[in-house]
Order: C-alpha cells, then structure tokens, then sequence
C-alpha cells in the first residue's frame, strides 16, 4: 500500500505525559485516603485504554457516587492542566518526524482515547510546537466507542480524506493495535509507552519500534509504502 497518512495516539506514542498523570492522579484520589496508586499498577490500567471511571472503580475498595467521581475527574483535570505546561513534553525526535513526513506530502492525523474536546487538544499541541503539522484531531469524546473499537481512527481518516488502506496507525498499546486492524489500516507499535515488546507483539503489527524516532528509518526503508 501507498502510504498517504499517519495517524498517532498522544500519551506514550508522541507525548511523555505518564509521570505527570501518575502524580496528579494520586492527588486526585487523595480525598478517598486509599493510599496512592503505584505506578505500574496504573500503567497497566491505562495500557488497557480504560476510562477514568473505569479506572477508578478498580483501585478504590470501594464503589463510588456520581457526584465523587466528578469532583475527582475536575480535581484531575485540574491539576493536569497545570502541571502539563512544565512536565509535559514530546518525545525526541517527535518534531524532526512530523515535519519530515509533511515534507513527504504524508498527511498527520490524531486519534486518542482522551475524553477532552479536540479543541482542547489543539491547544496542547500549539503549546508543543507541533499543531503546525497536524490534520486532523479525534478524541473519544466524538465518537461511539473507545480503543480497541476503531471509532476515532475511521474519523480520523475520514476528516482527512483519506482511505483508511493507505493509513497507518501509530501506538504504544495494543488496544491502538487492535483498533487500527479494525479499522482496516496498517498498525505499527512503539514501545515508549505503557506495553512491552512482547505484549505488542501479541496483536501482531506490522512492526514494533522502540519509539516514534525510529519510525522515519521505517517510513524510507519502506520507500513511502508498507
């Protein structure tokens, strides 16, 4: 196939966010005094591609109300927004990627089991420098269903025109491998994220890379197509 779009997750793929979520995520679960969280624990949770509250209802003892979850989720939310100015940043080699596959004419879409608007992820992405780069933005607040469902990555597709067979799918879980063989696009795996080599491997990619760095070397071994 010819390749004519990419298509990333955020956290794990093209964004080291996991220390700042893991911190933020035990202040906001604080209020529950449960203790804290460990972080392998939360990381395969969210390697699982579970929503917060799903998240929430298996580590606390404890079932919790409509009204504690959301003053849980605006308490996270919350201190996410502040800490990510300093604490979050993209990978390296991310931008050297992004701006070599626009000058390959490769088009860059987003597609994320974050909840939050895309406009919000828009903003993210300014403040990283890479907004410039990028087509399209879906969240799973758009559409039906989460990874490993294919929902943000067919609408991804769609709001940049292009044929999900000449789309490949960049991400560090395999529900994002699963989701893009779902989605009938090509998958490839990084391992800069929640799962290891081996767990990838179980959802059978076409490649897993050690981060997104490599994927350039792929991308011109492969002469543009996969």
């Amino acid at each position: 196939m010819i390749i004519k779009a990419l298509i990333f997750d955020i956290d794990g793929t093209l964004v080291d966010s996991f220390q700042v979520y893991h911190s933020v995520f035990n202040q906001g679960i604080a209020d529950f005094n449960t203790g804290e969280v460990p972080q392998n624990v939360l990381r395969r949770l969210l390697a699982k591609n579970l929503s917060l509250r799903e998240i929430l209802q298996r580590v606390l003892p404890f079932p919790i109300d409509d009204a504690a979850y959301h003053r849980c989720r605006e308490k996270i939310i919350r201190l996410y927004k502040e800490a990510e100015v300093e604490g979050v940043r993209s990978f390296p080699g991310t931008e050297r990627l992004l701006r070599e596959l626009q000058d390959m004419k490769i088009k860059i879409g987003i597609a994320t089991g974050r909840t939050s608007s895309s406009d919000d992820e828009w903003l993210r992405f300014r403040r990283l420098g890479l907004d410039r780069y990028i087509s399209a933005i879906v969240t799973s607040r758009e559409v039906g269903y989460r990874k490993p469902e294919p929902d943000t990555i067919i609408e991804c597709a769609r709001r940049m025109e292009t044929p999900l067979e000449n789309c490949i799918v960049v991400g560090d879980t395999e529900a994002d491998i699963i989701a893009a063989k779902r989605a009938g696009a090509v998958a490839v795996g990084v391992m800069s994220g929640h799962e290891s080599e081996e767990a990838l491997l179980k959802a059978n990619p076409a490649v897993v890379l050690k981060n997104v760095g490599d994927f350039l070397s792929y991308v011109k071994e492969t002469g543009g197509q996969a």
